[in-house]
């Protein structure tokens, strides 16, 4: 029986894990930035997404902060993220001191700009 910590947590098929994943959607990516994050796409087999913190934001904690709350934001949304795309989201120094509102409103902003980038079959830059 799933508890309801369980049924929020990113199934491990649906996680950026290795280097060579993350610098492929870093290479070949396509940039959207919010004011909590960018976020760099490219079309994927299944929804993957690993997630980055800038070294710009001084000391781990400040870091894992940042990382934990981005992540939650994203797991409140998940449903509503297209379905084939690798998406890894770097979060920027705001990320760890905006009001969680507003992070969740930048991933709702970003599951519309994916959803609009893949039916398109390509994304535009969003600044």
């Amino acid at each position: 029986m799933r508890t309801a910590q369980a049924a929020l947590s990113l199934p491990r098929g649906e996680r950026l894990r290795r280097a060579t994943e993350f610098q492929a959607v870093f290479q070949h990516g396509t940039r959207h930035e919010r004011p909590s994050f960018v976020a760099l796409w490219r079309p994927a087999e299944g929804r993957r997404v690993g997630f980055a913190v800038s070294r710009q934001l001084r000391g781990a904690v400040a870091r894992n902060r940042a990382r934990r709350r981005i992540r939650e934001a994203y797991r409140r949304v998940r449903g509503e993220m297209a379905g084939d795309v690798a998406v890894v989201i770097v979060a920027r120094p705001s990320a760890a001191t905006r009001p969680f509102v507003e992070l969740v409103e930048d991933m709702h902003r970003l599951s519309e700009a994916l959803s609009t980038g893949v039916r398109r079959g390509r994304g535009s830059t969003q600044r």
